[in-house]
């Protein structure tokens, strides 16, 4: 989910860039503790400051960008929590971050919004709403039903929604 290197502030600037060790996100609390501990002891470091120096996502999606100066113990809660979400949860959070910002979504407000995977054009928004969501009876109205512009009424639908379309396919806060 995610790899970050950790060393500590003191070994870094006594020593530069030598020295630190690469973690996996999440671990167990006690685990991460047990191996911040050990990192501190490698370094000689009694009183250690933890520094992140490099970081890797390893979930589908990009993740963010994670300062040098970022909790580790709440990125591993982070990284707990994501990793109990289910395929369908993953790509919600990750249209919500892309399209709202990470500081305006949280892991847990994933049930505020909804995802449409396969629409990914006003086209497609709108062909859905008028016909596939079962909203209007497109049936009825023979063939005048032909002329209907999917996605003009998709791009109406776009503006009025709190929403947009993603790398996911739509979303929008419920």
């Amino acid at each position: 989910m995610l790899n970050i290197f950790v060393n500590t502030w003191g070994n870094y600037n006594e020593n530069g860039a030598d020295g630190g060790a690469w973690i996996t996100l999440p671990k167990d609390a006690d685990e991460l503790q047990e191996l911040l501990e050990q990192i501190a002891e490698n370094m000689g470091d009694t009183d250690p400051e933890f520094a992140i120096h490099d970081y890797e996502w390893t979930c589908e999606w990009e993740g963010f960008e994670i300062s040098e100066y970022a909790n580790i113990e709440e990125l591993n809660e982070f990284c707990q929590r994501l990793s109990e979400l289910n395929d369908y949860e993953s790509k919600v959070y990750a249209a919500a971050v892309e399209y709202y910002g990470r500081e305006n979504v949280e892991i847990d407000e994933i049930d505020e919004f909804n995802l449409y995977t396969d629409i990914t054009d006003n086209y497609d928004l709108g062909y859905y709403w008028a016909v596939e969501s079962g909203c209007y009876n497109t049936d009825e109205l023979g063939t005048l039903g032909r002329y209907i512009d999917y996605e003009g009424f998709g791009r109406d639908i776009a503006l009025e929604a709190d929403g947009g379309f993603t790398t996911y396919g739509f979303i929008e806060r419920c």
